[in-house]
Protein backbone atom coordinates (compact mmCIF):
# COMPACT_ATOMS: atom_id res chain seq x y z
CA UNK A 1 0.00 0.00 0.00
CA UNK A 2 1.57 3.22 -0.80
CA UNK A 3 1.97 6.11 1.43
CA UNK A 4 1.27 9.85 1.00
CA UNK A 5 2.85 12.46 2.48
CA UNK A 6 -0.29 15.07 3.79
CA UNK A 7 1.50 18.00 3.75
CA UNK A 8 2.39 17.51 -0.66
CA UNK A 9 -1.02 16.14 -1.21
CA UNK A 10 -2.28 20.19 -2.99
CA UNK A 11 -2.29 22.44 -0.25
CA UNK A 12 -3.46 20.38 2.82
CA UNK A 13 -1.99 20.52 5.57
CA UNK A 14 -1.32 18.74 8.86
CA UNK A 15 -4.34 18.98 11.20
CA UNK A 16 -3.74 17.62 14.48
CA UNK A 17 -6.13 16.98 17.75
CA UNK A 18 -4.82 16.82 20.92
CA UNK A 19 -7.32 15.12 24.10
CA UNK A 20 -5.86 15.55 27.51
CA UNK A 21 -8.63 13.93 30.71
CA UNK A 22 -8.38 17.58 32.47
CA UNK A 23 -6.75 20.87 33.11
CA UNK A 24 -4.76 21.13 35.86
CA UNK A 25 -0.91 21.63 36.54
CA UNK A 26 0.15 18.12 35.79
CA UNK A 27 3.06 16.56 33.85
CA UNK A 28 0.83 15.08 31.11
CA UNK A 29 -0.74 18.27 30.50
CA UNK A 30 2.61 20.24 30.20
CA UNK A 31 3.92 17.52 27.71
CA UNK A 32 0.58 18.18 25.83
CA UNK A 33 0.64 22.19 25.69
CA UNK A 34 4.40 22.15 24.75
CA UNK A 35 3.95 19.82 21.67
CA UNK A 36 0.79 21.63 20.81
CA UNK A 37 3.05 24.99 20.75
CA UNK A 38 5.71 23.50 19.18
CA UNK A 39 3.28 21.79 16.21
CA UNK A 40 1.48 25.43 16.29
CA UNK A 41 5.57 26.85 15.78
CA UNK A 42 6.08 24.54 13.01
CA UNK A 43 2.98 25.99 10.96
CA UNK A 44 0.62 22.14 11.91
CA UNK A 45 -2.89 23.54 12.35
CA UNK A 46 -3.47 22.15 16.15
CA UNK A 47 -6.06 22.13 18.43
CA UNK A 48 -5.93 20.85 22.19
CA UNK A 49 -8.95 19.84 24.27
CA UNK A 50 -9.73 18.31 27.93
CA UNK A 51 -12.50 17.06 28.98
CA UNK A 52 -12.96 18.86 31.72
CA UNK A 53 -11.52 22.31 33.99
CA UNK A 54 -10.48 20.57 37.46
CA UNK A 55 -7.94 23.84 38.92
CA UNK A 56 -10.40 26.20 36.94
CA UNK A 57 -7.41 27.29 34.53
CA UNK A 58 -9.31 27.13 31.15
CA UNK A 59 -9.66 30.75 30.71
CA UNK A 60 -6.01 31.27 31.50
CA UNK A 61 -4.63 28.64 29.31
CA UNK A 62 -6.61 29.89 26.42
CA UNK A 63 -5.56 33.11 27.15
CA UNK A 64 -2.15 32.12 27.38
CA UNK A 65 -2.09 30.22 23.45
CA UNK A 66 -2.01 30.91 20.02
CA UNK A 67 -3.68 27.79 19.37
CA UNK A 68 -6.99 26.45 20.33
CA UNK A 69 -8.37 24.96 23.66
CA UNK A 70 -11.22 23.48 24.19
CA UNK A 71 -13.15 22.28 27.43
CA UNK A 72 -15.46 19.81 26.72
CA UNK A 73 -17.31 20.52 30.21
CA UNK A 74 -17.53 16.75 30.59
CA UNK A 75 -17.10 16.01 33.97
CA UNK A 76 -17.94 17.52 37.52
CA UNK A 77 -17.05 16.55 40.75
CA UNK A 78 -19.99 17.87 42.43
CA UNK A 79 -22.89 15.91 40.34
CA UNK A 80 -24.49 12.87 41.35
CA UNK A 81 -23.96 9.47 39.60
CA UNK A 82 -26.96 10.54 36.70
CA UNK A 83 -25.68 14.39 36.31
CA UNK A 84 -22.31 12.49 35.84
CA UNK A 85 -23.32 10.58 33.49
CA UNK A 86 -25.61 12.58 31.89
CA UNK A 87 -22.84 15.05 31.56
CA UNK A 88 -20.36 13.14 30.50
CA UNK A 89 -22.55 11.78 27.26
CA UNK A 90 -22.75 15.40 26.31
CA UNK A 91 -19.50 15.90 26.62
CA UNK A 92 -18.35 12.82 24.48
CA UNK A 93 -21.06 14.06 21.74
CA UNK A 94 -19.61 17.30 22.07
CA UNK A 95 -16.43 15.48 21.03
CA UNK A 96 -17.84 13.62 17.98
CA UNK A 97 -19.23 16.15 16.39
CA UNK A 98 -15.60 18.41 16.65
CA UNK A 99 -14.12 15.59 15.72
CA UNK A 100 -16.38 14.84 12.23
CA UNK A 101 -16.42 18.65 11.49
CA UNK A 102 -12.79 19.44 12.13
CA UNK A 103 -11.21 17.23 9.25
CA UNK A 104 -8.41 16.32 11.57
CA UNK A 105 -5.28 14.35 9.94
CA UNK A 106 -4.83 12.48 13.54
CA UNK A 107 -5.79 12.66 17.21
CA UNK A 108 -3.14 11.79 19.95
CA UNK A 109 -5.05 11.26 23.02
CA UNK A 110 -3.56 11.51 26.44
CA UNK A 111 -3.77 9.10 29.28
CA UNK A 112 -5.90 5.89 30.32
CA UNK A 113 -9.09 7.73 30.13
CA UNK A 114 -8.71 10.50 27.12
CA UNK A 115 -7.82 6.51 25.27
CA UNK A 116 -11.06 5.25 26.07
CA UNK A 117 -12.88 8.26 25.30
CA UNK A 118 -11.20 9.61 22.50
CA UNK A 119 -10.05 7.16 20.30
CA UNK A 120 -13.32 5.69 19.81
CA UNK A 121 -15.01 8.86 19.23
CA UNK A 122 -12.15 9.58 16.57
CA UNK A 123 -12.78 5.96 14.57
CA UNK A 124 -16.32 6.89 14.43
CA UNK A 125 -15.45 10.46 13.26
CA UNK A 126 -13.19 8.87 10.70
CA UNK A 127 -9.92 10.17 11.57
CA UNK A 128 -7.34 8.52 10.03
CA UNK A 129 -4.88 8.38 12.37
CA UNK A 130 -5.56 7.50 15.70
CA UNK A 131 -2.39 7.15 18.49
CA UNK A 132 -3.57 6.96 22.35
CA UNK A 133 -0.59 7.29 24.76
CA UNK A 134 0.79 5.56 28.19
CA UNK A 135 2.53 8.27 30.52
CA UNK A 136 1.85 5.99 33.51
CA UNK A 137 -0.93 3.63 34.96
CA UNK A 138 -1.78 4.62 38.23
CA UNK A 139 -2.80 1.87 41.29
CA UNK A 140 -6.68 3.14 41.28
CA UNK A 141 -7.18 1.98 37.65
CA UNK A 142 -9.80 -0.71 37.74
CA UNK A 143 -9.39 -4.16 36.44
CA UNK A 144 -12.35 -3.25 33.65
CA UNK A 145 -10.75 0.31 32.52
CA UNK A 146 -7.41 -1.81 31.86
CA UNK A 147 -9.13 -4.67 29.83
CA UNK A 148 -11.33 -2.25 28.06
CA UNK A 149 -8.29 -0.19 26.99
CA UNK A 150 -6.68 -2.95 25.85
CA UNK A 151 -9.41 -4.02 23.67
CA UNK A 152 -9.40 -0.60 22.35
CA UNK A 153 -5.71 -0.19 21.81
CA UNK A 154 -5.11 -3.85 20.14
CA UNK A 155 -8.35 -2.99 17.99
CA UNK A 156 -8.79 -1.67 14.42
CA UNK A 157 -9.98 1.66 16.77
CA UNK A 158 -6.02 2.33 18.01
CA UNK A 159 -4.01 2.92 15.07
CA UNK A 160 -0.81 2.69 17.60
CA UNK A 161 0.23 3.83 21.35
CA UNK A 162 2.70 5.99 22.22
CA UNK A 163 4.80 4.52 25.37
CA UNK A 164 6.83 7.79 27.17
CA UNK A 165 9.21 5.53 28.41
CA UNK A 166 10.60 2.02 28.35
CA UNK A 167 8.81 1.14 31.50
CA UNK A 168 5.30 2.69 30.50
CA UNK A 169 5.72 0.39 27.62
CA UNK A 170 6.38 -2.17 29.80
CA UNK A 171 3.13 -1.23 32.19
CA UNK A 172 1.48 -1.57 28.65
CA UNK A 173 2.47 -4.91 27.51
CA UNK A 174 1.47 -6.34 31.30
CA UNK A 175 -1.79 -5.10 30.41
CA UNK A 176 -2.07 -6.95 27.53
CA UNK A 177 -1.36 -4.63 24.80
CA UNK A 178 0.05 -6.09 21.75
CA UNK A 179 4.34 -5.06 21.95
CA UNK A 180 3.84 -4.41 17.66
CA UNK A 181 1.26 -1.79 18.32
CA UNK A 182 3.22 0.36 20.84
CA UNK A 183 6.16 3.16 19.93
CA UNK A 184 8.20 4.82 22.33
CA UNK A 185 8.38 8.77 22.16
CA UNK A 186 10.53 10.00 25.03
CA UNK A 187 8.70 12.76 27.24
CA UNK A 188 10.82 16.13 25.67
CA UNK A 189 11.33 19.91 27.20
CA UNK A 190 12.56 23.23 25.68
CA UNK A 191 16.31 23.30 27.51
CA UNK A 192 16.67 26.48 26.42
CA UNK A 193 14.25 27.75 29.09
CA UNK A 194 16.02 26.23 31.87
CA UNK A 195 19.62 27.33 32.55
CA UNK A 196 21.40 28.70 35.37
CA UNK A 197 21.73 32.12 33.71
CA UNK A 198 17.90 32.44 33.67
CA UNK A 199 17.13 36.53 33.95
CA UNK A 200 13.65 35.97 35.30
CA UNK A 201 12.78 39.35 37.34
CA UNK A 202 10.91 36.92 40.05
CA UNK A 203 12.70 37.06 43.31
CA UNK A 204 15.27 34.79 44.57
CA UNK A 205 14.62 32.22 46.99
CA UNK A 206 17.99 32.24 48.57
CA UNK A 207 21.04 33.80 49.48
CA UNK A 208 24.70 32.71 48.24
CA UNK A 209 25.47 31.75 51.94
CA UNK A 210 22.54 29.20 52.07
CA UNK A 211 22.84 25.49 50.22
CA UNK A 212 19.32 25.54 48.56
CA UNK A 213 17.35 22.18 48.35
CA UNK A 214 14.04 22.12 45.87
CA UNK A 215 11.40 20.09 44.81
CA UNK A 216 8.77 20.52 42.63
CA UNK A 217 5.68 18.45 42.30
CA UNK A 218 1.69 18.49 43.31
CA UNK A 219 1.26 17.97 46.65
CA UNK A 220 0.25 14.16 46.68
CA UNK A 221 0.92 11.14 48.04
CA UNK A 222 2.38 9.72 44.82
CA UNK A 223 5.47 12.55 44.68
CA UNK A 224 6.82 11.07 48.27
CA UNK A 225 7.52 14.62 49.93
CA UNK A 226 6.42 13.23 52.93
CA UNK A 227 9.68 11.47 52.99
CA UNK A 228 11.56 14.32 51.47
CA UNK A 229 9.98 16.50 55.35
CA UNK A 230 11.34 13.13 56.77
CA UNK A 231 14.57 13.49 56.04
CA UNK A 232 15.31 17.14 56.28
CA UNK A 233 16.24 17.15 60.10
CA UNK A 234 18.64 14.49 59.40
CA UNK A 235 20.22 16.74 56.41
CA UNK A 236 19.80 19.91 58.96
CA UNK A 237 22.36 18.17 61.45
CA UNK A 238 25.12 18.54 58.78
CA UNK A 239 24.57 21.52 57.05
CA UNK A 240 22.50 23.82 59.42
CA UNK A 241 22.18 26.65 57.02
CA UNK A 242 20.47 24.40 54.21
CA UNK A 243 17.16 25.68 53.66
CA UNK A 244 14.46 22.95 51.61
CA UNK A 245 11.50 24.38 49.45
CA UNK A 246 8.45 22.57 47.53
CA UNK A 247 6.78 24.53 44.84
CA UNK A 248 3.55 23.04 44.44
CA UNK A 249 0.30 22.77 45.55
CA UNK A 250 -2.37 20.01 46.33
CA UNK A 251 -4.77 18.49 48.26
CA UNK A 252 -1.75 17.55 51.33
CA UNK A 253 -0.64 20.99 51.82
CA UNK A 254 -2.39 21.57 54.95
CA UNK A 255 -1.09 18.19 56.10
CA UNK A 256 2.57 19.15 55.06
CA UNK A 257 2.57 22.37 56.98
CA UNK A 258 1.43 20.55 59.97
CA UNK A 259 4.16 17.87 59.87
CA UNK A 260 6.73 20.83 59.06
CA UNK A 261 5.90 22.47 62.07
CA UNK A 262 5.29 19.26 64.35
CA UNK A 263 9.31 18.54 63.40
CA UNK A 264 10.08 21.64 64.13
CA UNK A 265 11.24 22.65 60.38
CA UNK A 266 9.21 26.23 60.29
CA UNK A 267 11.65 28.25 58.27
CA UNK A 268 13.76 25.34 57.22
CA UNK A 269 10.97 24.05 55.17
CA UNK A 270 8.92 25.87 53.04
CA UNK A 271 5.98 24.75 51.13
CA UNK A 272 6.07 27.64 48.09
CA UNK A 273 2.66 26.96 46.46
CA UNK A 274 2.46 27.23 42.94
CA UNK A 275 5.02 28.68 40.97
CA UNK A 276 5.26 29.77 37.35
CA UNK A 277 9.27 30.72 37.73
CA UNK A 278 10.32 27.11 38.04
CA UNK A 279 13.17 28.17 35.70
CA UNK A 280 14.37 30.57 38.33
CA UNK A 281 13.48 28.44 41.28
CA UNK A 282 15.77 25.91 39.66
CA UNK A 283 18.57 28.92 38.40
CA UNK A 284 18.47 29.37 42.40
CA UNK A 285 19.15 26.23 43.79
CA UNK A 286 22.23 23.93 45.20
CA UNK A 287 20.32 20.53 44.88
CA UNK A 288 17.15 19.22 43.20
CA UNK A 289 15.48 16.23 45.14
CA UNK A 290 12.73 14.37 43.36
CA UNK A 291 11.24 11.38 45.96
CA UNK A 292 8.50 10.17 43.88
CA UNK A 293 7.20 6.25 44.66
CA UNK A 294 6.16 6.20 40.94
CA UNK A 295 6.37 8.03 37.09
CA UNK A 296 6.23 7.53 33.85
CA UNK A 297 8.70 9.78 32.68
CA UNK A 298 8.97 12.76 35.22
CA UNK A 299 8.99 16.27 33.64
CA UNK A 300 9.96 18.07 36.96
CA UNK A 301 13.34 15.37 36.63
CA UNK A 302 13.92 16.66 33.26
CA UNK A 303 13.81 20.64 33.73
CA UNK A 304 15.83 20.30 37.07
CA UNK A 305 18.94 18.49 34.86
CA UNK A 306 18.20 21.00 31.88
CA UNK A 307 19.20 23.98 34.76
CA UNK A 308 22.38 22.35 35.76
CA UNK A 309 21.22 21.58 39.10
CA UNK A 310 22.71 18.41 40.63
CA UNK A 311 19.76 15.89 40.91
CA UNK A 312 19.13 13.22 43.62
CA UNK A 313 15.77 10.48 43.44
CA UNK A 314 14.15 7.69 44.30
CA UNK A 315 15.49 4.67 42.54
CA UNK A 316 11.90 4.29 40.43
CA UNK A 317 11.89 2.38 37.28
CA UNK A 318 10.41 5.23 35.03
CA UNK A 319 14.27 7.14 35.82
CA UNK A 320 16.11 4.06 34.45
CA UNK A 321 15.68 5.82 30.87
CA UNK A 322 17.05 9.39 32.48
CA UNK A 323 19.25 8.82 35.32
CA UNK A 324 22.80 6.84 35.45
CA UNK A 325 23.51 6.70 39.55
CA UNK A 326 26.57 8.09 39.61
CA UNK A 327 26.70 10.02 36.29
CA UNK A 328 24.34 12.25 35.88
CA UNK A 329 22.75 12.02 39.36
CA UNK A 330 22.09 9.93 42.55
CA UNK A 331 19.35 7.02 43.26
CA UNK A 332 18.43 6.14 46.35
CA UNK A 333 15.79 3.69 47.57
CA UNK A 334 12.13 4.76 47.01
CA UNK A 335 10.28 5.37 50.47
CA UNK A 336 13.22 5.35 52.41
CA UNK A 337 13.96 8.97 54.08
CA UNK A 338 17.35 8.00 56.15
CA UNK A 339 18.61 6.45 52.81
CA UNK A 340 17.19 10.05 51.10
CA UNK A 341 19.00 12.31 53.95
CA UNK A 342 21.82 10.42 53.54
CA UNK A 343 21.94 10.93 50.00
CA UNK A 344 21.56 14.32 50.60
CA UNK A 345 24.39 14.91 52.50
CA UNK A 346 26.54 12.85 49.87
CA UNK A 347 25.93 15.03 47.37
CA UNK A 348 26.36 18.34 49.21
CA UNK A 349 29.64 17.46 50.92
CA UNK A 350 31.24 17.02 47.19
CA UNK A 351 31.49 20.20 44.45
CA UNK A 352 33.12 17.62 42.33
CA UNK A 353 30.28 15.29 42.19
CA UNK A 354 27.59 17.86 42.08
CA UNK A 355 29.42 19.42 38.86
CA UNK A 356 29.64 16.62 37.63
CA UNK A 357 25.90 15.34 37.85
CA UNK A 358 25.16 19.26 36.44
CA UNK A 359 27.25 19.02 33.22
CA UNK A 360 26.37 15.52 32.49
CA UNK A 361 22.47 15.93 32.92
CA UNK A 362 21.86 19.25 30.91
CA UNK A 363 23.83 17.11 27.93
CA UNK A 364 21.47 14.56 28.47
CA UNK A 365 18.63 16.61 28.00
CA UNK A 366 19.85 18.27 24.87
CA UNK A 367 20.68 15.01 23.46
CA UNK A 368 17.66 13.16 23.85
CA UNK A 369 14.98 14.21 25.77
CA UNK A 370 14.50 17.89 23.95
CA UNK A 371 11.01 19.62 22.86
CA UNK A 372 12.44 19.04 19.10
CA UNK A 373 13.57 15.20 19.72
CA UNK A 374 9.73 14.56 21.12
CA UNK A 375 7.91 17.05 18.40
CA UNK A 376 9.67 15.62 15.26
CA UNK A 377 9.23 12.01 16.59
CA UNK A 378 5.07 12.66 16.77
CA UNK A 379 5.07 14.82 13.61
CA UNK A 380 6.73 11.44 11.69
CA UNK A 381 3.49 9.77 12.95
CA UNK A 382 0.84 12.11 11.15
CA UNK A 383 2.72 13.08 8.20
CA UNK A 384 2.33 9.86 6.32
CA UNK A 385 -1.73 8.30 5.42
CA UNK A 386 -2.23 5.07 3.68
Amino acid sequence: MRHVTISKIGSIRLKIFLLGTNITTGGAQKVLLDLAKWFFNQGIDVTAAFFYDRDNLYEEWKSQNSFPIICLDAWSNSDNKIQRFARLAKGWFKLLKNLKHGEYSGILTFTHDSNLLGLPAAWLAGVPIRYGSHHVRYPSLSKFRILLHRLIINSRIATGLIAVSGFTKEQAVEEGVSDNKIKIIYNGIDPQLFSQKCTSESQPISDKDKFIILSVGRLVEQKGHAYLIDSASKVLETFPNATFYLAGDGPLFNSYKSKINDLGLSGRFVLLGNRDDIPKLLADSDLFVFPSLYEGLPISLLEALASGVPVICSAIPAVSDIICDGQNGKLVPVRDSKALAKGIIEVLCSETLRTKFSINGRKLVEERFSISNMGYNYKKLFEVIY
